[in-house]
């Protein structure tokens, strides 16, 4: 079968995606399922959250249509996919403890690893088994931590799948054209009512499906081209996401919060807080990640050089953090009203 078929998956994941939406808003409004306003919250009203349904089901649908699931490797995939998408699911209907949901996500990069695809930085099975599971979880929970703001995580995903297909057209491969494509595929479809003003969220199990499969790519990068063991240019274009849980952790570390303590001290929190309209942060942001991506590409042709580029990048992220403030702590009013709404959340 021509390699170009497999594009179309991305068409199929956008109409499925799009299609299930009303469905998916009529069960939430049934429901009652809605993401209210809060201390940690940027939108006013009750918005529903269970866009993360529609978008699995875009997935779904490629993956049985593109892809043979007798295959065990591509069934591995897809049920590491499913668990990481249900698990959040489950949180958005019934708020799990932190630690439960990372714990699954750590598991998630196990199963990779356990397939063949991992990170190959240490030569040494156990070291490269944990930096894999440590880095998926990262992942997942970075975008997890961008869907913040209205499109935020779906308009960044979307530019960074258009980089996986670039570089993946001198060499494609069938997973990573249907994984990449699909992944765009939903992104787009979520972003016709999450883009800003946002009449529906993704939720949870939407934006740690995002999470799973960019990671995924990034391991089928390194997976499918064994000469090459490079993982820069996928990592440029997930950059703004790895910066901003980067920076968390290291703000957390440094007030003494816990690790899982949520804050309004990410990017685009500082950039709203001085002015910025959520349209203008989110156009900026996707300009900054098609950059990157224009990056990645430049590393992978050797057009400009790998150490080069990561030096600009990292001195450029330290900059705006600087220039920002990132790394200072959360106001301890806000800190103070997470801990209220998460002690109610476990009460309740």
């Amino acid at each position: 079968m021509p390699i170009y078929y497999f594009y179309f998956s991305g068409v199929v994941a956008f109409l499925v995606c799009a299609g299930a939406l009303p469905a998916v808003r009529r069960l939430a409004l049934r429901l009652n399922l809605y993401d209210q306003p809060g201390p940690l919250k940027i939108h006013n009203g009750s918005i529903p959250r269970l866009g993360g349904i529609a978008m699995m089901a875009g997935v779904l649908a490629t993956t049985i249509a593109f892809l043979p699931l007798t295959s065990r490797l591509n069934a591995i995939v897809v049920l590491v996919l499913i668990a990481i998408w249900a698990i959040g699911l489950v949180d958005d209907l019934t708020s799990l403890p932190s630690y439960v949901r990372f714990c699954v996500h750590m598991g998630a990069g196990a199963a990779f690893w356990l397939a063949g695809w991992h990170l190959n930085w240490f030569g040494q099975a156990p070291l490269d088994l944990a930096a894999t599971c440590v880095f998926v979880a990262l992942v997942v929970n970075a975008m997890n931590l961008l869907d913040g703001m209205d499109g935020l995580a779906a308009g960044t995903s979307a530019i960074a799948c258009l980089g996986f297909l670039i570089i993946a057209g001198g060499n494609p491969d069938t997973m990573e054209i249907v994984m990449a494509s699909s992944l765009l595929g939903v992104s787009l479809g979520i972003l016709t009512v999450n883009a800003p003003p946002a009449t529906m969220f993704m939720g949870d199990s939407g934006s740690t499906l995002i999470g799973i499969v960019l990671a995924f790519l990034c391991l089928n990068w390194i997976h499918i081209r064994p000469s090459e063991h490079n993982i820069v240019a996928p990592l440029l274009f997930l950059t703004l996401p790895l910066a901003d849980v980067f920076l968390a952790v290291l703000r957390r570390a440094r007030s003494r919060a816990g690790l899982f303590d949520g804050d309004r001290r990410h990017f685009y929190d500082i950039l709203l807080r001085r002015g910025w309209t959520v349209r203008r942060v989110l156009e900026v942001s996707m300009a900054i990640t098609f950059v990157l991506v224009i990056a990645g590409w430049s590393c992978v042709h050797g057009i400009v050089g790998t150490p080069f580029t990561i030096g600009i990048i990292v001195s450029g992220v330290a900059l705006a953090a600087y220039v920002l403030g990132s790394l200072q702590p959360e106001s301890k009013h806000v800190q103070d009203a997470h801990r209220r709404t998460s002690l109610g959340s476990a009460l309740d």
